[in-house]
């Protein structure tokens, strides 16, 4: 592996973290300062609209400013708008506190998944971005437990710890990251041929933000719903997150040998079966199972739809392929907990996962019958 993806690996871990130890914490604080539910969801939903909006200008901004200034970039608006938290003095604050955030996700994102995907050779692409996905998962998993129990002590300090995280990927990158620049031509791709050719990975990244932020915001709820509380109900979680963890990497090297596509759609029959398994699911064992093979199903979908992009796509369009990707993903974190939130208000908590069987049932139906896609 060469000293730039193990720049990008470290520098990945370190914003993962970073964004573990103050994600919990965020709604704590907002209700601390008197905000109310409905205030605490629409904070949420500004940061994912900002999100999104950013990364449909990123195809063009990745091409000419290339991929680690806008990483940088985005550490250092990430970073600060969580250092800023500490000194929110009313909850209005974070309107435009999430809104920078946002901002600085959209430019972290699309552009590390761009330069990853330009570094590895074909035959590693797979297993890099299965990588990438262990190491996310693994920082992520790293935060929370720490944070939570220092925010008990002194609420600020958690969101030091944060930013301190994401001023170090900045360091990381700026001495060990070294650019291959790409070479830009002027009759750059139009949306609608980036969506033709890229409509697996797209429909993919959709599928996959929709099922994870419905599950997070609902899931709480459904296992209450089903007497399943505290400590049962941290296991389902714990092994929700589990399982993200320990299947890009497996997934990424058996993509890399058989193929990206009949991977993918494996994993589109596999999501179908595992969320409608939450449908009939009572017992608590038979639903722990399903967490854990859930977030399975999640792990292998997003690496391997993001590694069959640069098999769709030539080396300078990876910017705006990449960006086009984490639009769809912003679309899904949207549309996810709004259709979800409008289903459950037409019937209970009980039916969270007939919209999310139907998400992963519309993404399988477009991995089966989709069209191969030309390059040219």
């Amino acid at each position: 592996m060469s000293r730039d993806l193990i720049a990008i690996f470290i520098a990945v871990f370190l914003l993962a973290f970073g964004m573990s130890f103050a994600a919990p914490l965020i709604p704590l604080l907002l209700k601390d300062l008197g905000a109310s539910p409905g205030s605490i969801g629409q904070i949420q939903t500004v940061y994912f609209i900002s999100f999104t909006l950013t990364t449909s200008l990123l195809g063009r901004w990745i091409s000419h400013a290339g991929c680690k200034r806008l990483i940088i970039a985005g550490l250092g608006l990430f970073g600060a708008a969580v250092f800023a938290m500490a000194f929110a003095p009313t909850a209005w604050w974070f309107y435009i506190i999430r809104i920078i955030q946002g901002i600085g996700s959209a430019l972290l994102f699309a552009p590390t998944e761009a330069a990853i995907n330009l570094l590895s050779p074909p035959d590693k692409r797979s297993s890099n971005m299965g990588i990438y996905g262990l190491v996310f998962g693994a920082g992520f998993a790293a935060g929370p437990a720490l944070s939570t129990g220092l925010y008990v002590v002194n609420r600020a300090v958690p969101f030091y710890i944060a930013a301190l995280s994401c001023a170090g990927a900045m360091v990381v990158l700026q001495a060990w990251f070294h650019e291959q620049p790409v070479p830009i031509k002027k009759a750059a791709w139009g949306f609608s041929k980036l969506v033709s050719v890229l409509k697996i990975p797209l429909a993919a990244a959709t599928c996959y933000a929709f099922v994870e932020i419905a599950v997070g915001a609902f899931l709480s709820l459904y296992l209450d719903a089903f007497g399943i509380r505290g400590a049962r109900l941290g296991m389902v979680f714990t092994l929700f997150a589990l399982g993200g963890i320990i299947s890009p990497f497996p997934a990424g090297y058996v993509a890399d040998k058989l193929g990206r596509r009949p991977v993918l759609k494996l994993c589109g029959v596999l999501l179908v079966c595992v969320t409608a398994g939450f449908i009939v699911a009572r017992e608590y064992i038979t639903i722990a199972g399903l967490a854990l093979c859930l977030g399975m199903v999640a792990g292998i979908l997003y690496p391997v739809s993001l590694s069959l992009i640069a098999e769709l796509v030539p080396p300078e369009q990876m910017g705006a392929a990449n960006a086009s990707f984490s639009f769809f993903y912003g679309i899904g974190s949207i549309a996810g907990p709004l259709v979800t939130g409008w289903v459950l208000d037409l019937s209970s908590i009980t039916s969270l996962f007939y919209p999310i069987t139907a998400a992963a049932l519309a993404f399988l139906i477009i991995t089966l019958f989709g069209r191969e896609p030309s390059r040219q």
